[in-house]
């Protein structure tokens, strides 16, 4: 993918260069390399932080692809750059860039002066953007779910997914734990594949294990 960037501008005020790779991490992190299926390739992040929003990003349903640090913004004000965290491609077409802070750097009087310059900015020339803190998405029992989830459906078979739901409808009140899903013939990987990828629903705001139940929509 190219450095090539949907707009809706039909002048836009700024340029596109490419970002530094990510070699090594932000001062007192370390570079973490996310295992990504929607691209097909390890996705480098400057920090855990931006790792967790990486496993995030590939559980929405509307997110088809994403890049960490995918070019820098060259606006005409030469005194201000801007190098998002990540850039999505959603299935409405759609290119969004993405701004990952933690719950105390994002509250810094010097971040919210340039937020409020890079909204005006990428606003003016078409530029979806989304800021995000930490407490957004890093709820601990529902990431710590999505991670077990991602961990053991990472070789699930998407084409085994209709017949889980099959075996599911057959159940009394079409519901089923996953442990029984496993009796009944279905792999682990499928089921936690099929639970990651949102085709099977089940409660995420507790800790799963094979007792937790499972239902399709």
């Amino acid at each position: 993918m190219g450095l090539s960037l949907n707009t809706r501008s039909p002048q836009p005020g700024y340029v596109l260069g490419p970002a530094k790779p990510v070699v090594s991490g932000r001062h007192g992190k370390l570079v973490t390399f996310f295992a990504s299926q929607k691209n097909d390739a390890p996705i480098g992040c400057e920090s855990l932080l931006e790792a967790d929003y990486c496993l995030y990003l590939e559980y929405l349903p509307s997110v088809i692809s994403y890049r960490a640090q995918p070019f820098t913004v060259y606006f005409r004000d030469p005194a201000l750059r801007y190098t998002p965290d990540f850039v999505a491609t959603l299935d409405d077409g759609r290119e969004v860039l993405y701004e990952i802070k933690s719950n105390s750097s994002g509250r810094a009087p010097r971040w919210q002066q340039r937020r409020a310059r890079l909204e005006e900015l990428l606003g003016i020339n078409g530029l979806s953007f989304e800021y995000v803190e930490e407490h957004q998405f890093r709820h601990p029992i529902l990431l710590n779910n999505l991670r077990t989830l991602h961990h053991f459906g990472f070789n699930g078979n998407p084409c085994n997914t209709p017949s889980i739901i099959r075996l599911l409808l057959q159940q009394p009140d079409q519901h089923a734990t996953i442990g029984q899903l496993i009796q009944l013939g279905a792999r682990q990987e499928d089921v936690t594949f099929a639970l990651f990828h949102q085709f099977l629903r089940c409660n995420l705001q507790h800790p799963l294990d094979l007792r937790s139940r499972v239902w399709a929509d």
